[in-house]
Order: structure tokens, then sequence, then C-alpha cells
């Protein structure tokens, strides 16, 4: 198992990856964190969950004062996505807004007998 924690600085104004599970792994996603560090407030927060034309939404069209933030935290439990699976963000409300998430990656080995 490896921990990893990706930052995004500034989502983008439409949907952009923000993580994609590698090949032949699978990651527990943990945390995900979306801040506001503009001077204003900023509309219709999204991140999602993609997976060839399927898309699950986590958080949908928030919006976020100055120096607000959502933690989603799974407190024990986790999302388990596999290779390929995509963790997409975007922020309608123009630049500032930041996302955190904290996955655990884990090899996917088939094994037979």
């Amino acid at each position: 198992m490896k921990a990893r924690t990706v930052f995004v600085e500034s989502l983008a104004s439409s949907p952009a990856d923000v993580y994609t599970v590698p090949n032949n792994m699978r990651s527990k996603l943990v945390l995900i964190f979306v801040s506001n560090s503009a001077g204003s407030t900023r509309g219709d927060v999204n991140v999602t969950i993609n997976f060839d034309s399927t898309e699950i939404t986590v958080l949908g069209d928030k919006s976020l004062g100055s120096g607000d933030f959502i933690e989603l935290q799974m407190n024990g439990g986790y999302v388990m996505l596999e290779a390929g699976y995509k963790i997409k963000g975007s922020c309608a409300g123009g630049t500032g807004v930041s996302c955190i998430l904290t996955v655990e990656e884990v090899p996917f080995i088939v094994s037979t007998n």
C-alpha cells in the first residue's frame, strides 16, 4: 500500500482530471478537501468520479464563500476505485478553489491456482 496525496492549487472552470487510478492498481479514496482561498465567493464547485461514460457526482454545484472549505472524510471507511477511474474537479466561479485528495494505492494482482 502506498499513501498518496494529490494537491490541485486551482480547479479549472471546466471539469479536469485531478487523479487517475494507475494501471494494475486500486485506490482507496479516504479524503477529499476543497477550499476557497479567493477573496470572494466561488460557485458551482464540483467533484466527480468518472469511468468510461459513467459519472458519479461526489460534490455537486456547491458555493464556497471566501475562506470556506468542504471536507469529505471517510472515518475509517473508503471508496474503492478501480484502475482507470478518474476524479475530476471544476469551479465555474474562477480561480482560487483548491482541492486535496488522499488515496491509498494498492496493487491489483490476479492469481490463479
